[in-house]
């Protein structure tokens, strides 16, 4: 199976994110105070453009492609450590490493900057959270770094929010990820 990027965009399908959502965060005291503030400093500039720019960056930053996020924890794994030992596993052969049913939470803390230099600049912090519950994964491993990813079953649940406002919540899904995840070169296990 061929490998495909699988992103947040996909597992919380930004598409369904609703105007009623995107109005009341418009309405948020941090955004009223932005456009308050860009309004003081360059009062030309629309709000209207400016909120449209915001609004339409927002999948970007469910970019986060998942199996990046995986490789995050897996990684620096002790029980995957002992693969770094060259003596004992010799780098010119390569492991199976099955994984138990396991979970991995992530945090992500993307933002938007506004900015009209040099008179103004102004953050919008956004949280997004995330659970996975994995069952079924194989790692292949080779010199230490880990080559492939075998994957099994994959379920999340998590939440987009934006000063205190849940954009997009999802309680449970599966996550489809190809059967087989190739790293290319390989990501080296323990910290570098």
């Amino acid at each position: 199976m061929e490998s495909k990027n699988v992103t947040l965009k996909d597992f919380f399908d930004w598409q369904k994110i609703s105007k009623a959502t995107l109005g009341e965060l418009h309405t948020k005291d941090g955004v009223g105070e932005l456009k308050i503030q860009l309004n003081n400093v360059s009062p030309e500039l629309e709000w209207k453009a400016v909120w449209s720019a915001v609004t339409s960056h927002l999948d970007k930053l469910l970019d986060l492609d998942v199996s990046e996020i995986l490789l995050r924890a897996w990684k620096n794994c002790r029980d995957l450590s002992k693969y770094r030992d060259a003596q004992q596993y010799p780098p010119d052969r390569f492991y199976l490493a099955p994984l138990l049913e396991h979970s991995i939470t992530s945090k992500h803390k993307p933002e938007i900057v506004v900015e009209i230099e040099p008179l103004f600049k102004q953050t919008i912090p956004f949280d997004i959270t995330l659970k996975l519950t994995l069952k079924g994964f194989t790692l292949e491993i080779q010199a230490g770094k880990i080559t492939k990813i075998h994957t099994g079953t994959c379920k999340g649940s998590g939440t987009v929010q934006c000063m205190n406002l849940t954009l997009l919540e999802k309680a449970s899904g599966d996550i489809t990820l190809p059967g087989i995840i190739d790293l290319g070169e390989g990501v080296s296990i323990g910290r570098e």
